[in-house]
């Protein structure tokens, strides 16, 4: 579709439908302001999961899964052969666009396009994802913190199992560093806890911190544990376990809470991704779904890392320079800045992401390692 090869054999349509919502939840999470004062100002007038959320649970299953399936292939041991192919594979696929943007945006700061300053903090932070290791960045390429969390997950995780595995098999070092990793955040955010922030400051500080995020990934490694070792467990309690995650979540995000509360600081950000982990059995049964509908829908999970890194861009570029356009009509404001951050989207994956990540697969001689090993154990 569009020049997009959609090989639907070889994909879980189920995660390309969460994944293509995660997007949505977060283009419009970035854009609902767009629609003050229509009729649909505040949709969907309930409270949506955070896209990133799901972005991480997701990363941390496949990832999870591919690593204990191989390593079972091995005598339960991770090899360094198989370490090394998914550094080289996670790098280009991550690189290219994030350094691309990187660029952009410093463009676009000191042309003073969008707001921001390229002083505040070294670049080098940027280029090396510690903009926000332990401690809160602002002010520039604000969505690039997710990325920072991913990519030490993506370096440590892998490392751990391959260090493990030396001396022990890894089903217990799986889970073992999972609920370390997961009490290693609580206990980052109750060491910050006796400060007191605001809403902004609560969100940087918190939110948007490599030490207290990373657990959330753990959240979907510990899923693609149960996955594997006990699968007539996930497969025979798939419905209770999303509805357990459904009543998890809307609990959670209506809990009454202030940035300086007990739970708010320490448990909160934690409950979100155990939530959307309960949702993986019944989702991981969604193995198809062979339309136009879902090929769409598959293509648009495809672009979604393309649209993660441009939508807020496009944002800033709006609500700067076009704040009284289309005033009359807030509707069409919204949708045009939907279709347009697709369309560059779409034009950077097909013109740039896909074609260097095509050419240094072929030159690294990578090997594929997610979906297909997913349905190995059905």
């Amino acid at each position: 579709m569009l020049g997009i090869k959609v090989d639907a054999d070889k994909r879980i349509f189920g995660f390309d439908l969460l994944r293509a919502l995660a997007i949505f939840f977060v283009m419009h999470g970035h854009g609902r302001h767009l629609l003050t004062g229509t009729i649909i100002e505040g949709f969907p007038w309930f409270k949506l999961p955070h896209g990133v959320d799901i972005f991480f649970v997701i990363s941390g299953f496949l990832i999870g899964y591919s690593f204990i399936v191989n390593s079972n292939k091995t005598d339960g041991k991770t090899q360094f052969k198989t370490v090394t192919n998914f550094w080289k594979r996670s790098m280009l696929r991550i690189f290219p666009n994030y350094y691309l943007l990187v660029v952009v945006n410093y463009i676009l700061v000191n042309s003073q396009i969008i707001n921001g300053s390229t002083d505040m903090f070294p670049m080098i932070r940027f280029l090396t994802f510690t903009q926000n290791l332990y401690y809160p960045f602002y002010e520039f390429f604000w969505e690039s913190w997710s990325l920072a969390v991913q990519e030490w997950f993506y370096l440590l995780f892998p490392l751990l199992l391959l260090l493990y595995s030396r001396f022990f098999k890894v089903k217990f070092g799986v889970l073992f560093f999972s609920l370390g990793f997961i009490a290693f955040s609580i206990w980052y955010r109750y060491s910050i806890s006796d400060i007191q922030y605001d809403q902004f400051w609560w969100d940087v500080s918190y939110r948007k911190v490599t030490a207290s995020r990373i657990d959330s990934i753990f959240y979907g490694v510990i899923a693609a544990w149960i996955r594997y070792y006990f699968p007539k467990f996930w497969n025979k309690n798939a419905l209770l376990l999303f509805a357990l995650g459904i009543t998890l979540y809307i609990i959670n995000v209506n809990i009454p809470k202030s940035p300086n509360d007990f739970y708010t600081q320490v448990f909160y950000l934690s409950v979100s991704p155990l939530c959307i982990a309960l949702w993986f059995p019944l989702i991981d049964k969604i193995k198809s779904y062979k339309t136009k509908i879902g090929e769409a829908i598959t293509v648009f999970s495809i672009l979604s890392y393309a649209i993660y890194l441009t939508n807020m861009l496009l944002i800033q570029i709006i609500n700067k320079n076009f704040t009284n356009f289309m005033s009359g009509n807030a509707s069409i404001k919204y949708l045009s800045y939907i279709a347009l951050c697709v369309l560059i989207s779409y034009l950077i994956y097909i013109l740039y992401e896909n074609p260097l990540s095509k050419l240094g697969n072929k030159l690294l001689k990578t090997r594929k390692m997610m979906y297909k090993r997913i349905r190995e154990r059905i």
